[in-house]
């Protein structure tokens, strides 16, 4: 069963506490935090308060004009649930770079992207799971004993090997090129996934970009936007398969805004 004190408490100022997250976030904030995609948080008409969580399925009284702010969770399959619970564990005290916005937030956004492409719920379960092997200690063999061969699978194919012996900085393009060259070769499902987490980086770049320019690129290993740019088009048209998708088309809109529009001739 899912923990019934699993409620979210918000203020008129929009503050309000999280549990998948485990801290105070603002949803009136542009920062891609729960509050452009939670799956506890509810909005009542004009007026915020006490309210259910879709994540422990709680279910309080509401009007017919609350409007849930991550519709496609309410009634979510238990298993995606577990999938959510296993993740937030995993990513517990990690956080967005160079922010205080919690990791899991952007695990969140990727689900949100991958419910727009599919209702496959192992393939769902993928994408909430997609950072665990490459950035906590869940090994592939922990996914395949909680979530099945196919869960493992989809995520162990958009695993990146992070090669922890050297700086981040120093591989971050051998890391990138690999993604590059393999991408296309990838099985849908994990090409799916890999759109999904790369249009949820490319919003929350945007969100933070529209903020504080392009000193937004001095937090990252590679610092350098034209290569930062490459990186993102490339994974893009490697994903050209997916090109008439909204996700797709949204991928485009931030990597455009963000770079640029590419020239008719490149």
């Amino acid at each position: 069963m899912y923990n019934k004190e699993h409620l979210v408490t918000a203020d008129k100022e929009g503050n309000f506490y999280c549990r998948v997250v485990d801290a105070v976030l603002n949803c009136r904030e542009n920062q891609q935090v729960c509050g452009t995609g939670c799956p506890c948080f509810v909005i009542t008409d004009a007026v915020m308060g006490k309210q259910g969580c879709f994540v422990c399925q709680y279910e309080g009284e509401r009007s017919d004009k609350d409007s849930s702010l991550f519709p496609s969770v309410q009634g979510l399959d238990e298993r995606l649930g577990k999938a959510y619970r296993y993740a937030a564990n995993a990513h517990y005290g990690q956080y967005r770079k160079g922010t205080a916005i919690p990791y899991f937030t952007h695990i969140i956004t990727t689900v949100n992207y991958c419910m727009e492409l599919t209702d496959d719920v192992e393939i769902i379960q993928a994408a909430i799971l997609h950072d665990t092997i490459e950035d906590t200690s869940v090994t592939l063999q922990d996914l395949r004993q909680n979530f099945g061969e196919r869960v493992a699978r989809i995520v162990e194919a958009d695993t990146e090997d992070k090669r922890r012996d050297r700086p981040a900085s120093e591989t971050w393009e051998i890391r990138k090129r690999e993604t590059v060259q393999h991408l296309s070769d990838k099985p849908y499902e994990a090409k799916l996934v890999m759109l999904a987490d790369k249009t949820a980086n490319a919003e929350s770049l945007f969100r933070e970009w529209e903020r504080i320019g392009d000193v937004v690129w001095e937090k990252f290993n590679m610092k350098d936007k034209k290569k930062q740019e490459w990186y993102f088009r490339s994974v893009a048209d490697c994903l050209a398969e997916f090109s008439d998708t909204s996700v797709m088309k949204k991928l485009m809109e931030y990597i455009d805004r963000l770079f640029g529009e590419r020239a008719e001739d490149e």
